[in-house]
């Protein structure tokens, strides 16, 4: 069979967890895909920064910006990218994968698959800014209605899907986010920055809790009895500025060491340094530090949400990031963290989403 990915929303560097989830992806489908052809969809500007071994590559003659305007343009109004259907008429493939929560172009002929990454928007509204509240409302529940099949990242993103916008489970499909099974010993520390720290990767999102981990680390550090720095990664947004000035007046600005957005190579090397992983967040629809923390073989301290649960952190290690004694105490509870539940591999997330592909591409309406 012949599967065609779109990539036409792809934004190395802005997305995070699902730049990461994407990389992965083309990385693997090849190696899983027997004698199914791939074809990846990919803007001119985004087609240099990617290697896609093992894809047909076709790329759109537009910028990063053009593809954006369409988008916009196919959201708020009867305007049609028709030169793109066109396209995708032509790669003839049996079932279409749109990998970032959209389906783009809106009327693009052929069955598609969905994949939903996101469903923050959702709990926290106001994490978005203005253009954004109005531009997922108007693309996301028309791109969930027409997918044939929608790919949820976990669990709980499935059962969000369903009971916000009404889709039958039948049609979604939870394949979680996987974990690279490798040598992690082999990954030299950063030199990016000295001395023992604590890491917590997440962009600066209010409801990643930065402000609260700001408070309980800086009450733990007066007291002297956390020698650990603080090492932050991931794009700043607007609300870097007052981390930055909580950092200063609660007096630990110079063991805040924020690092911005890293590539994937030297994310992995903050990972090898560092003494244990924070994962502080109010909310996550998957939490993929958590499952890079396990192959690191670190020590994980999660807040306490029902994602965490389906990871399979212990509950030794879920805790009220508010209350400096309860992040001490997991701290220093000896060992690391094993999970409780065997995460799943890449291979086999690329695997099973050739099997939807297959499913869809062929006409059966079961899963």
């Amino acid at each position: 069979m012949r599967f065609a990915v779109s990539l036409l929303a792809l934004r190395p560097g802005r997305i995070g967890g699902t730049e990461t989830y994407l990389r992965e992806l083309l990385r693997e489908m090849p190696a899983a895909a027997g004698g199914d052809e791939l074809v990846v969809v990919i803007g001119r500007d985004v087609a240099g920064e990617l290697e896609t071994p093992g894809f047909e590559r076709v790329i759109v003659d537009r910028s990063a910006g053009r593809i954006v305007a369409d988008r916009i343009l196919e959201a708020f109004t009867a305007w049609r990218a028709r030169g793109l259907e066109r396209l995708f008429d032509r790669i003839g493939a049996d079932a279409l994968l749109f990998p970032q929560q959209s389906i783009f172009p809106k009327r693009v002929r052929g069955r598609a698959v969905l994949t939903v990454v996101d469903v923050g928007y959702l709990y926290y509204p106001e994490s978005l800014g203005a253009f954004d509240r109005t531009f997922r409302p108007a693309i996301y529940p028309f791109s969930m209605e027409r997918a044939e099949r929608i790919i949820a990242i976990s669990e709980f993103t499935k059962r969000t899907i369903v009971d916000h916008y009404g889709v039958a489970p039948s049609r979604v499909v939870s394949i979680p986010l996987g974990f690279a099974k490798s040598d992690a010993r082999s990954v030299k520390p950063t030199e990016l920055v000295a001395g023992p720290y604590l890491y917590y990767p997440a962009i600066t999102h209010p409801y990643k809790n930065h402000a609260l981990l700001l408070r309980t680390y800086a009450a733990l550090r007066k007291s002297g009895r956390l020698p650990e720095k603080l090492v932050l990664t991931g794009a700043r947004t607007k609300a870097w500025k007052d981390l930055e000035r909580l950092a200063r007046e609660l007096g630990v600005e110079a063991d805040v060491v924020h690092l911005g957005y890293l590539p994937r190579s030297e994310v992995r090397r903050v990972y090898a340094g560092a003494s244990a992983v924070l994962f502080p967040t109010r909310f996550e629809g998957f939490g993929l530090p958590v499952t890079e923390a396990f192959e690191f073989g670190k020590k994980v301290v999660t807040s306490r949400l029902e994602i965490f649960d389906e990871l399979g952190v212990p509950k030794r290690f879920q805790i009220d990031f508010g209350d400096p004694e309860e992040l001490l105490h997991a701290l220093r509870t000896e060992g690391t963290t094993v999970l409780e539940k065997e995460p799943s591999s890449w291979r086999e997330m690329a695997t099973r989403t050739l099997e939807v592909l297959r499913q869809v591409g062929s006409g059966d309406g079961g899963l």
